[in-house]
């Protein structure tokens, strides 16, 4: 899968993940490939991927295709 973090001052993150784990409004979610598509709140707090923490500010996450955009502060 393929992530990218936008945030108010530019991309923070472009690259390839195996797997991807945020906070929602309903707490932890996770994204694997083949993930249907969506798109959910993101709430402040870590992005995890299989190699790396990511701080992240509240705002939204999309999957299509493999490809996840999360845009926040």
């Amino acid at each position: 899968m393929h992530l990218q973090i936008i945030t108010p001052t530019g991309m923070t993150y472009d690259g390839e993940v195996a797997r991807f784990q945020f906070p929602s409004a309903t707490g932890l979610m996770e994204f694997l490939p083949g993930h249907t598509a969506m798109i959910a709140e993101v709430k402040k707090g870590l992005i995890h991927t299989e190699s790396e923490e990511l701080d992240c500010g509240a705002g939204v996450v999309r999957i299509e295709n493999d490809l996840i955009t999360v845009v926040c502060e």
